[in-house]
């Protein structure tokens, strides 16, 4: 459908001046090789048993996480059985059958790529690349469930501080699913739980605890007792 609608595209000109059919034509050829890495993510998990495990570990944990927080968030609250299945938005899947082949394939060309996802607020940006992010640690675990895999694979940076919270929320219940999902499957997924870390700079918290011995202005005992 995606390549259907391209082709439409490309089709659909009429007297578009030449400077603008060129630029289009420039932005079909992109969209062509993004419906080719579409298709390579789909290659990825039909020919790759662990990266399909992954996936539908992924899917799962997010499909939890949502449920969890759209039930929470209901008024009167809803148990997370009782919230209606969540289902991915089209661009939302392509965004994560795109990026797939470069997770599993370290070397792979498409590493060199920087993605953008550009959707107005509240389109769902935030569950695209929190399904990456899944996709991403649960193969790692496949891979390797001893503590060798245990370390720091996703780094989240965010550049608002009104959205900090917000954000964290979402990526720690994300987590929490899937700490769920490796109780289930200690042997596949590790005996190291999964974790989230949040450092946000001494002007926000603290970065210290503090002692009764020390007069530090800038630790936590400090501010908690001013």
């Amino acid at each position: 459908q995606y390549r259907n609608w391209i082709l439409g595209q490309r089709t659909g000109y009429g007297t578009v001046p030449k400077r603008r059919k060129e630029v289009a034509e420039a932005l079909l050829d992109r969209a062509n090789a993004v419906a080719k890495r579409i298709e390579s993510g789909i290659v990825v998990l039909r020919d790759q048993p662990m990266a399909w495990t992954a996936f539908k570990l992924a899917n799962k944990a997010m499909a939890a996480s949502a449920r969890q927080r759209q039930g929470f968030s209901a008024t009167p609250p809803k148990k997370p059985a009782d919230v209606a299945p969540p289902t991915w938005r089209p661009f939302q899947l392509a965004f994560l059958l795109m990026t797939l082949r470069g997770v599993v394939e370290p070397t792979h060309q498409e590493r060199k790529s920087v993605d953008l996802l550009f959707f107005p607020t509240g389109g769902g940006k935030t569950e695209a690349y929190l399904g990456l992010a899944a996709f991403t640690l649960f193969y790692r675990r496949l891979k390797d469930p001893s503590i060798s895999s245990a370390g720091l694979r996703v780094l989240m940076r965010y550049t608002l501080r009104l959205l900090t919270l917000d954000q964290l929320g979402r990526a720690s219940t994300l987590i929490c699913a899937m700490e769920i999902e490796r109780l289930a499957d200690v042997n596949a997924l590790g005996k190291w739980p999964f974790e989230i870390g949040l450092w946000v700079g001494s002007g926000a918290t603290p970065n210290r605890m503090g002692t009764k011995a020390s007069d530090d202005q800038y630790s936590a005992r400090h501010k908690v007792l001013r």
